[in-house]
């Protein structure tokens, strides 16, 4: 038998995986060296897995589980990866830092789709000796627990690669005493600054020490005006490509230095290349002189947002131009609000990771994003992770009924519950509207639909609430209905405040003051409570307060226009201000802080 698979405690991979699947295999397994995976059962007798490391292992004991709760009586498959590496990266920089232990669990669900990789994105959330204030009040990482958590990935088959940011996203720490002198403008270090490179070493190097991956994600990514803030003053007008290479160079020598073989996402280069600043615009140039002088760094090239194969492919031809390896980072949407976005994502997905099979990548990886506050607990998502591990596994064109059966056999839900989850969204864009349900004013015209209408999202809602009642039990589900309530009475008050007021109704007027608005608090209130009990189930408590200051403000803003419309039926007030304004067209983006008032808050 092969060393690496003579490490493989099998005993310690079939409790964490029946653990996740809540399947207990009745049989014995053996477990022999094999290049890929191979299973080999029949009913009655031992299962036989052929599998080259821990995590195919444990997808091999995964797909015994799933053949069990499919009722079948043997299995006899053979599979090999399409990619070497095939993981995810999910967001511990947003709010939400989970805690270890729940590292530890997304690492079996990884490991249980033979999924071979784990980035946590710590900007400031991971401890840095020396620097008390990096994380602080954050949740960060102690480097026992980064070691600890490697631990466990290794043992499970997962590489655990530390993925930090070196350039922009810096604004958590940048905005300490601490870090005075390292800041260029807005989120972005100061380059050419050595209190940075004093940092960054401390960092690099702690991390190097903690974790067995040789690989290291810098980040760069999104620095849009680097260079052109404190720099600008110190140094005047500078060419901002070779200021960049300049930086990555100095990364780079750290990274080296401490055995790391570094990665950065591509965004910046392309940039740079363009008229427009558009990372995916295909007039895009990233000049020869620059290629010729980039070190050794892998470039990942990001894209959650393309529904057709043409622009993957492209910019997978232009990124292969720079020759120094690309890795594909696609789209798990967890950042548009309280659910995943499933439309979005499998719509974006499936030719994104054709695309990556095509151009024979050796790593891709899904990303899960916390931006705008982690409203969305990560673990929700896991039923579209098959949609990697399949494309993996599987190729390129697995079938649709393959991934939503094992994301039905790792998540322990019929499809129909998490299709239910996506219909908090109208369609395969990026629409928001739940979202800006639940925050948006009550009084202030700041919540417009968008790819939707008042009857169906309405309709939408419905439908998703009767298909999770019977999943009630469920913390998830419970948490997702409390959700799909509190939008359909934030509808029901949005579409008939301001008519009855203008239409001087006090009936209506009467009955939105004595029930409706009262039984909205309320489900305000147990949308809030549910979704502290899921965070607290998976997340530190450090971020919470953050969501807890949100819904704290929009129960109170319920309660004042209670108040007003009280006043006004009372006759001590002569109008109500707010529901005076005229509608405008309104198309901005939708994040918390636009849906809560009109006013720029800083």
């Amino acid at each position: 038998m092969a060393a690496e698979v003579e490490k493989i405690n099998l005993a310690f991979l079939q409790q964490r995986v029946e653990e996740t699947t809540g399947v207990h295999l009745p049989f014995s397994v053996e477990l022999a060296e094999g290049p890929g995976l191979e299973i080999s059962w029949r009913q009655g007798e031992a299962a036989r897995i052929a599998a080259g490391d821990a995590s195919a292992a444990a997808r091999g004991l995964f797909r015994l589980s799933r053949a069990l709760r499919e009722g079948k009586t043997e299995l006899t498959l053979q599979e090999n990866r399409h990619y070497a590496h095939c993981g995810a990266m999910i967001d511990m920089s947003r709010n939400a830092v989970m805690k270890p232990e729940a590292v530890c669990r997304y690492i079996d669900h990884l490991a249980a789709l033979g999924m071979n990789l784990l980035m946590l994105y710590t900007e400031d959330t991971v401890e840095v000796p020396g620097q008390p204030y990096f994380g602080y009040l954050r949740g960060r990482y102690t480097l026992q627990e980064m070691q600890q958590m490697d631990d466990y990935a290794a043992a499970m088959g997962v590489e655990l690669i530390p993925c930090i940011q070196t350039l922009a996203h810096m604004k958590q720490f940048l905005q300490w005493p601490a870090a005075a002198g390292m800041g260029d403008i807005d989120d972005i270090y100061l380059i050419g600054e050595e209190k940075v490179y004093q940092l960054l070493e401390t960092e690099i190097a702690a991390l190097a020490k903690t974790v067995r991956s040789r690989r290291i994600h810098i980040g760069m990514d999104e620095a849009h005006m680097v260079g052109l803030g404190r720099y600008h003053d110190l140094h005047g007008e500078t060419n901002r490509f070779q200021l960049l290479n300049q930086h990555l160079a100095r990364v780079t020598e750290i990274c080296e230095k401490n055995g790391l073989q570094p990665m950065m996402w591509s965004d910046m280069f392309f940039r740079l290349g363009s008229k427009t600043g558009n990372y995916y615009d295909p007039e895009a140039h990233v000049p020869e002189e620059v290629i010729a002088q980039l070190p050794q760094v892998e470039m990942v090239y990001w894209d959650y947002y393309h529904q057709e194969e043409e622009t993957y492919d492209l910019m997978l031809k232009e990124h292969a131009r720079m020759g120094r390896g690309t890795v594909f980072a696609g789209g798990n949407w967890t950042w548009s609000g309280f659910l995943p976005h499933v439309k979005r994502t499998e719509a974006t997905m499936r030719p994104a990771l054709r695309q990556a099979a095509k151009h024979r990548l050796d790593t891709v990886f899904a990303t899960l994003w916390g931006d705008d506050g982690a409203e969305t607990d990560l673990f929700l998502a896991d039923g579209l992770l098959p949609l990697f591990s399949e494309t993996c596994w599987q190729g390129p064109e697995a079938a649709e009924t393959e991934i939503q059966a094992m994301g039905e056999c790792l998540t322990g839900l019929p499809r129909e519950v998490i299709d239910a989850w996506g219909d908090f969204y109208p369609s395969p864009e990026d629409h928001r509207n739940g979202k800006a349900l639940i925050w948006g004013d009550p009084l202030l015209p700041l919540v417009t639909l968008e790819g939707d209408t008042w009857e169906s999202l309405t309709e939408r809602y419905a439908q998703a609430l009767r298909t999770l009642r019977p999943w009630e039990e469920r913390l998830d589900c419970r948490y997702a209905g409390a959700l799909f309530e509190a939008a359909l009475g934030k509808a029901e008050l949005a579409q008939q405040l301001r008519p009855a007021y203008l239409a001087k109704d006090r009936g209506k007027l009467s009955w939105l003051l004595e029930e409706l608005i009262p039984d909205l608090i309320a489900r305000y209130r147990s949308l809030a409570e549910t979704h502290r009990a899921l965070w607290e189930r998976s997340y530190r408590a450090f971020g919470w307060e953050v969501m807890g200051h949100r819904y704290g403000g929009a129960i109170y803003r319920l309660e004042e226009t209670a108040a007003k419309l009280e006043s006004w039926l009372k006759g001590e007030i002569d109008v109500i201000e707010e529901l005076e304004a005229e509608p405008l067209p309104n198309d901005r983006y939708q994040f918390y802080q636009r849906l809560i008032s009109a006013s720029v808050i800083v």
